[in-house]
């Protein structure tokens, strides 16, 4: 074999196994966050709103310009709502991540079996599942190639004492604040490695610190205090749990109940175990006077120290970059086994590790990649059915709890062009509120008493999610509450509105668009008044030809007895009548109304005669 086919190999065997473990995170569509991000292009109205976009402060006071803005920017510009452009940059991003950590292990040891190995290792770790599976976590990623290429360039400076390296480690490092502000804490890997391996250049990586003290300083000065619990610092011995609570999830996959095959029991042993091996590999290390062994474990702690005093707010991805040590660590350690003991105990402790990490990717990965999937169904079935009935307001139907928590809160719905989406009563009971996420569950509800009219008016849609399709059921729906709400509403009666047809005499003529026809006489059950003062109003419309010969008379009785008897005189006009309900009528069930006018007309081709047209009937 060439040593280009071996350098190929070298380097796209662990590319290639990073697919393999994260086959998912290539086929997930878009959930959570991602819809806030990829709702920037509607705030682009013009180039002055470009900076307000790029680097105004967002969730926190992050301000990540390169991994989130011009990310979801770019992207949802030139691909819309296409996930695979997104998913790919993201491994891609990842590929030159493995390339360069094999390079720093391989340096680091002076082992090219530990390099390789490193870069297996770090894939596989359970915290990079959501990291590289998710859009909006592809900060996590970003931050990685910055820190990485920044410090690899610190070691070529070191190995040539060439200025351009350490040039391009400075270019490196300040682009990475667009990032993630998590690369405040680079200058103190830089300055560990220099302390521990490379002490004639510990003096000059002070000077890094100078741009992270800065930025920290305008984030805590020019930014709010987050008021959100997640986010409250606390100092004391809860730092302590945290560093164990991520040391145990980066080794052992150690979640804080059950979630799939893998006993609680299994992964805080193998962590304890896991642990004590590689304590006593550093410590013959240091025997030695090999001390990139302490500077990889002082890595581990040193990207985690922002994040420890978060007590309130464990995160899986944070431990993208710290993972990469032990895996360094843990490379070193296999690579370095001579004797058979050793190396078989190594290789016990690798094979349970990957085992307990990719069982644990997994299981996140595929829990998100059938959450997104159910939700590019909806999002793409809105997409398709907006093109052909665009619709003001949507209800939904067969939306569960799972389903709404992966991006509802985020309003991708708004990327469509609706602006008002609900869910039906019987999806809204299935959510569980969440207030500590910051989300009101309560604007995506709605009133079947509100929903209604505005389904029957075309404005709105009723669709219903099952499996891959999305289906109207406007009409089915509609049929479904139409008793309900005419049980609700008996004070109430539109004219037109199929599900009051039951109220209706026999006599009335079929809807046209929103009225009825009457003949010269028709009846109406309606509710009598609940209290005095009250008065019923009939709305309809009077045609000129209605007036042809003279002003029309209508008679109103209720139950026999006589409530007016108005004339009308104005043509092509709406009309309101109002009568006062007599004393007597106050607490009755059901009153029939009986609606009779003086004459009919009987235009040219029609065979009906027509009396008058109404629209509603009303208690008010």
């Amino acid at each position: 074999m060439s040593p280009r086919s071996r350098r190929i190999l070298y380097y796209g065997l662990p590319m290639l196994f990073c697919v393999v473990v994260h086959w998912l995170g290539l086929k997930i569509w878009f959930f959570g966050d991602d819809f806030a991000w990829l709702g920037l292009r509607l705030e682009l109205h013009s180039p002055r709103d470009l900076i307000h976009v790029l680097f105004s402060p967002q969730a926190e006071g992050t301000v990540r310009t390169l991994s989130e803005r011009l990310f979801f920017l770019v992207f949802s510009s030139v691909f819309g709502l296409e996930s695979p452009p997104f998913r790919i940059w993201v491994f891609l991003t990842q590929f030159a991540n493995i390339a360069l950590l094999i390079q720093i292990a391989r340096r680091l040891t002076g082992s090219a079996t530990a390099g390789f190995l490193a870069a297996l290792l770090w894939t596989a770790n359970a915290g990079i599942a959501i990291a590289i599976s998710w859009s909006s976590a592809y900060n996590e990623i970003a931050a990685a190639f910055f820190i990485l290429l920044a410090f690899r360039l610190f070691l070529a400076y070191i190995d040539t004492g060439q200025r351009k390296y350490w040039i391009w480690q400075w270019v490196v490092f300040l682009l990475g604040f667009g990032a993630l502000e998590l690369n405040v804490v680079y200058p103190a890997i830089a300055a560990g490695y220099a302390l521990c391996c490379a002490r004639q250049h510990l003096r000059r990586t002070l000077y890094l610190f100078i741009p992270s003290i800065l930025f920290t300083m305008v984030h805590f000065l020019a930014i709010p205090p987050s008021t959100d619990q997640h986010y409250k610092m606390y100092f004391g011995s809860s730092l302590f749990t945290m560093l164990w609570k991520y040391w145990a999830f980066a080794i052992g996959a150690v979640r804080d109940s059950q979630a799939d095959w893998r006993p609680l029991w299994f992964g805080i042993g193998f962590t304890a175990l896991a642990t004590v091996a590689l304590a006593a590999f550093v410590y013959r290390k240091v025997r030695n006077g090999e001390w990139a062994a302490v500077f990889l474990a002082a890595w581990f702690v040193i990207v985690l120290l922002p994040l420890l005093p978060l007590k309130n707010h464990f995160t899986e991805y944070y431990l993208t970059v710290p993972a990469i040590a032990p895996a360094i660590l843990a490379a070193w350690a296999i690579a370095s086994s001579r004797r058979a003991l050793t190396l078989g105990i190594a290789a016990a402790l690798a094979v349970g590790y990957l085992t307990l990490a990719i069982s644990d990717n997994h299981m996140a990965e595929k829990y998100r990649y059938n959450n997104a999937r159910r939700l590019k169904y909806l999002i793409k079935g809105l997409e398709s059915q907006q093109k052909i009935h665009p619709r003001d307001v949507v209800l939904l139907s067969g939306i569960d709890n799972d389903l709404f928590w992966t991006g509802f809160c985020d309003d991708p719905f708004r990327l469509l062009g609706i602006y008002h989406t609900y869910l039906v009563p019987a999806s809204a009971k299935t959510i569980e509120p969440h207030p500590e996420w910051g989300c009101d569950t309560s604007r995506f509800f709605v009133n079947a008493d509100d929903a209604v009219p505005l389904l029957r008016n075309g404005h709105g849609g009723v669709f219903d999610l099952e499996g891959r399709s999305l289906h109207d059921v406007t009409q089915q729906y509609l049929k479904t509450v139409a008793a309900e709400y005419a049980e609700r509403h008996p004070d109430f009666i539109d004219i037109s509105d199929p599900m009051f047809q039951n109220r209706l005499g026999p006599t009335w003529y079929p809807a046209e668009r929103g009225y009825r026809w009457m003949p010269k006489r028709a009846t109406l059950k309606i509710h009598g008044p609940t209290k005095n003062g009250q008065v019923l109003e009939a709305s309809g419309y009077c045609p000129a030809a209605v007036l042809v010969q003279g002003p029309l008379q209508v008679s109103f009785q209720a139950d026999g007895i006589p409530l007016g008897t108005p004339t009308l005189t104005q043509p092509d006009q709406l009309f309101a009548l109002k009568f006062p309900w007599p004393a007597e009528f106050v607490g009755r069930p059901m009153v029939e109304l009986e609606i009779e006018v003086s004459r009919t007309l009987q235009p040219p081709g029609e065979t009906r005669p027509l009396g008058l047209v109404f629209t509603t009937f009303t208690i008010k």
